[in-house]
């Protein structure tokens, strides 16, 4: 007998509305159990050759518009090593060191985020990327915490 809402599988043995939902509700369980091996096949990579890519340009590209700020706020980091973070650095200090860095920035390397924030957001936006690689805390503080 065949369930009038019955499709067939893989194997082409009828599988009801019912069945079909509790395999989907196993895969959100456990879906690395559930997958069948055929699905986990991977594609070779050979034969393809080596991609050529443009270095210079897409470097240039992925940089942006905005680079001379960012290469000051990484010229400023780079030439102040007692303001890098440390590894290992308790809340208190870390909180504390942010403050000289972000500090650091505005008074002795001249850069003003805000100064950017209405005029020319781009840049706003790009010495927060320069300086969350240097420390997320610090990009954090500065982009919602700034004095």
């Amino acid at each position: 007998m065949q369930i009038p809402n019955s499709k067939l599988n893989s194997d082409s043995e009828p599988v009801s509305e019912a069945e079909r939902r509790i395999q989907r509700l196993a895969l959100h369980l456990s879906p690395v159990a559930c997958v069948a091996a055929r699905q986990l096949e991977m594609e070779a990579c050979g034969g393809r050759g080596k991609l050529s890519v443009d270095t210079p340009s897409l470097s240039s590209y992925m940089r942006g518009k905005q680079r001379d700020i960012q290469e000051k706020v990484f010229d400023y980091f780079n030439a102040n090593p007692h303001l890098q973070t440390p590894v290992e650095i308790l809340k208190d200090d870390h909180r504390e060191l942010c403050m000289k860095q972000l500090t650091g920035l505005v008074r002795e390397a001249g850069i003003r985020p805000l100064r950017y924030v209405v005029n020319d957001p781009t840049k706003y936006f790009a010495i927060l990327e320069a300086v969350g690689s240097i420390d997320m805390s610090l990009g954090i503080k500065m982009g919602v915490q700034y004095r």
